[in-house]
């Protein structure tokens, strides 16, 4: 296909030729590059839940504020991935891109389990009901963001849905920022690269093979 960033060689149709009708409408399907803006939701949405807190501010907002940002992460993840739609995601990578979002919610549930023990907790909020059981249900879901998320970008990779370049700046991206902080922030990528560029997250052919297949045709 001919997105603007692919970078192997597909820019053209095969053979030079017209654009097929299915191709044209899949062109017409994309996105306005605008929708990149959108990457600023779950900051703004720590920063809000931050503003809204209660005082005295610390330990306990810090992790309401990770519950709001998160929060708006996977909303935006969901809407997104619906927006690119299941055709063009295929098989596999809807089912990583559940994980990843199951590895979110329990992100959430787990700060919301400290934040909530440590507002109720005078003295130490280890011994809080909830601040241990919260932490691990946390970080159990940062592994599986993190886990998930390389996956999804190693599988684009792979499947040729996205360019090789962006495929390893989105899984460096999935480990900076890491998942404590930003989840998933390489997949988000990924798919507003999906929505916004004309491949459309199609699989794409090497260049070497379809100028082969224009010799021979």
């Amino acid at each position: 296909m001919w997105g603007p960033f692919v970078l192997t060689g597909c820019e053209r149709p095969l053979g030079g030729g017209k654009l097929s009708g299915y191709d044209r409408a899949m062109a017409d399907r994309r996105y306005p590059r605008w929708l990149w803006a959108l990457v600023a939701i779950p900051p703004l949405a720590a920063v809000l839940t931050a503003l809204l807190a209660p005082e005295p501010h610390g330990h306990w907002s810090e992790h309401l504020q990770s519950v709001g940002m998160k929060s708006a992460q996977l909303v935006l993840l969901l809407v997104l991935a619906m927006m690119l739609g299941w055709r063009a995601l295929g098989v596999l990578l809807p089912i990583l891109l559940a994980a990843v979002a199951a590895g979110i919610v329990l992100q959430v549930i787990g700060d919301y389990q400290v934040a909530d023990s440590i507002w109720r907790t005078s003295g130490d909020p280890g011994a809080g009901n909830g601040y241990v059981e919260g932490h691990d249900t946390s970080g159990f879901g940062d592994l599986i963001v993190f886990v998930g998320g390389l996956t999804v970008a190693i599988a684009a990779g792979v499947m040729r849905r996205v360019p090789p370049l962006l495929a390893v700046v989105a899984g460096v991206m999935v480990i900076i920022p890491p998942p404590f902080l930003w989840p998933a922030a390489g997949v988000l990528v990924l798919v507003l690269y999906g929505l916004t560029s004309q491949s459309r997250f199609e699989p794409t052919k090497p260049l070497l093979r379809q100028e082969g297949a224009t010799a021979r045709a």
